[in-house]
């Protein structure tokens, strides 16, 4: 996942299992395989550290930086 992909979060047991948003940081490992991802949710208008293992990818970068995230 690089800066600006599009990311759900896709864990039965994460409390926002299913929210869109776009990642705007790396912040350091979590375990030897599983980064630490910031990801900023607009529908909460925060941005929060979520495991890599539990993302999914939903579209790459978008090709304009006007492009909504919704």
């Amino acid at each position: 996942m690089e800066l600006g992909d599009i990311v759900v979060i896709d864990h039965p047991r994460h409390p926002f299992n299913g929210c869109m948003g776009r990642v705007v940081g790396r912040r350091g490992n979590r375990t030897l395989d599983d980064l630490w991802i910031l990801i900023y949710i607009a529908s909460k208008m925060r941005s929060y550290l979520v495991p890599e293992s539990i993302l999914r990818l939903e579209k790459k970068k978008p090709e304009s930086a006007t492009e909504a995230i919704h």
